[in-house]
């Protein structure tokens, strides 16, 4: 009876939890029975839960102002301790954990094929180096009196972590095992897209296959349980690939059907792509041969989806124009988008509407590997929006370009029917945006602009990487013509100048710090402090010759060197 009493408290525990505000409009397809069962005894609890309310907190109140929290994707934690003096938020990219930090250490492209570890295992990195920061900041300022304390800015170091989740990396097992790593090791958030776990690719690469819609909720459902069985409240994000995919694994998902393509031409009924191409191969043939016959076959198939299909057949018949306008309105009353109106359904309709024994088949032109021939739009990212709404916090249109018609669009359309969901943008380096027809102001107020649509979070996902190839690039290549010039003009001035903590960099790494555990545990000195008599960083703190008075022979003048804010 104790035991059984135990479990029916936490049961109400979690109850009471999910009717809070913050999951208000959350749907589970579990109860909270299923989540106490599936809990052990030893209740844990997490540092990134705390991030996570953060998190949360920070993005609805940019919702409520119609401003968005930005940030990029940190490679390390001279990065994520940098940002945390500027922006609310941290990015942490699967595309720069594949190409410079992979579990094996072997880089490679966004496929989504390393170990399911990387990415949690750079959040942990990350999280680590806030925390440190934290508490050297802690042990710095309460160092201070008053007035030097009221003199020096308080850093936040501890920025709420969002993470790349690509796919789940897998099935539910997979998807679940990978969201408690990433609980574990400080992620506040998680984005999770739709693109097919095996075939992945990165957002702005060709080949993307999506999973139906119907998995992706499962995938989303499969993250808030882990989330709900280690009582955290971490953000999930559902991303959709909808707009650019050209390829869907699967048609039994009604949610899908209108997007699908099939062959119009009945000059092909009985001879599907698949075959072709396996006979082709099996005659030897490779390559530009096999390209050549999918192209020819392709242009002859005269793909339609089945509701564009109709259309051009209610055009095309032998009735009076006023009877055509009345069929077409019937067709598109009895096949608007959220009606997920079924393939079956819209041949009974085209039936009733006179045309019978259409040819329509989207088996037809399947690929080799049998994956349905998808037509990707916003309307496509849409439908998918609004069935990803209730399990996830915020949604994410993957797009090819920085289209604010586009992003209008799809905020409008979410919103019409989940008008309190939050938004999520990648303002993506893979975007020329210098080609993007806008003006250098268009581009700044292009983040606030769609921030006002809903866009409450909007991220570069590869600053961070850029920002540091540029940085060692353009040094590198002064630094083997110029020598130690190039260093002082372009990094030691620089650094002082903008106030950077690394000018000071063994103080930046916490030598003061561990100080501090030396004569805490010597009882109060240290003959072996790091940061004692002789440490060079007391140049830092010298009165110089500025450089331009000794160039110029205009006398001496002096430079103090204020010391890195904390």
């Amino acid at each position: 009876m104790e035991e059984e009493d135990r479990f029916e408290a936490e049961v109400a525990e979690v109850q009471a939890w999910w009717s809070s505000e913050r999951f208000k409009l959350m749907r589970r397809p579990y109860s909270a029975r299923d989540v106490v069962a599936l809990r052990g005894n030893l209740r844990q609890s997490y540092g990134s839960n705390e991030m996570a309310k953060k998190l949360w907190r920070t993005l609805k109140t940019h919702q409520a102002n119609g401003t968005a929290s930005r940030t990029f994707g940190a490679l390390d934690p001279v990065q994520v301790a940098m940002m945390a003096k500027h922006l609310d938020t941290i990015y942490v990219s699967g595309w720069q954990c594949s190409s410079t930090h992979t579990t094996t250490n072997e880089p490679g492209p966004d496929l989504a094929d390393y170990p399911y570890d990387t990415v949690p295992n750079k959040v942990e990195h990350l999280f680590f180096a806030q925390q440190y920061h934290d508490r050297k900041q802690r042990e710095a300022r309460m160092s201070m009196n008053r007035e030097e304390r009221a003199r020096t800015p308080y850093v936040d170091y501890l920025k709420p972590i969002i993470a790349d989740g690509d796919t789940g990396f897998g099935g539910t097992t997979a998807t679940v095992k990978l969201c408690k790593l990433f609980v574990e090791r400080g992620a506040a958030g998680v984005h999770i897209e739709d693109q097919s776990s095996v075939t992945k690719k990165c957002g702005h690469m060709a080949g993307k296959v999506l999973v139906s819609v119907s998995e992706h909720i499962n995938r989303l459902a499969a993250a808030r349980l882990q989330f709900d069985i280690m009582g955290v409240e971490t953000v999930l994000v559902a991303r959709t690939d909808a707009v650019a995919a050209n390829l869907i694994q699967t048609n039994v998902d009604t949610r899908d059907h209108q997007f699908i393509l099939g062959v119009t031409n009945p000059n092909l009924r009985g001879k599907p792509l698949a075959t072709l191409l396996a006979e082709a191969m099996a005659a030897g043939k490779t390559g530009a041969e096999l390209q050549a016959i999918e192209d020819n076959w392709i242009a002859a198939a005269q793909l339609k989806t089945f509701s564009e299909h109709v259309v051009a057949a209610i055009k095309n018949m032998n009735i009076g124009e006023d009877e055509k306008r009345k069929r077409l309105n019937q067709w598109m009353n009895h096949s608007r988008f959220d009606k997920y109106l079924s393939n079956e359904q819209a041949r009974e309709i085209a039936e009733r509407l006179g045309l019978d024994n259409l040819f329509w088949d989207w088996d037809l032109p399947r690929t080799r590997e049998g994956f349905y021939r998808f037509k990707g739009s916003v309307m496509a990212a849409i439908v998918r929006g609004w069935a990803f709404a209730s399990h996830s916090d915020l949604i994410w249109m993957e797009t090819s370009t920085p289209d604010v018609v586009e992003c209008t669009r799809f905020a409008e359309g979410v919103k019409s029917k989940h008008p309190e969901i939050m938004l999520a943008y990648n303002l993506s380096p893979s975007f020329n945006w210098d080609a993007s027809g806008m003006t250098d102001e268009q581009m700044k107020e292009f983040i606030p602009k769609i921030a006002r649509m809903g866009y409450c979070w909007q991220f570069i996902t590869l600053g961070g990487f850029h920002a540091d190839a540029l940085v060692t690039d353009t040094f590198a290549k002064d630094f083997a013509r110029r020598g130690m010039l190039a260093y002082v003009e372009k990094i030691q001035r620089e650094e002082r100048k903008n106030e950077v903590d690394t000018l000071a960099h063994q103080k930046w790494s916490g030598a003061n710090y561990y100080d501090r555990y030396l004569k805490t545990v010597q009882g109060g000195i240290s003959s072996t402090a790091a940061m004692g008599k002789g440490v060079t960083e007391e140049q830092f703190k010298e009165t110089w010759t500025t450089p331009a008075a000794m160039n110029t022979g205009a006398g001496t003048g002096t430079l103090v060197i204020a010391k890195p804010r904390m």
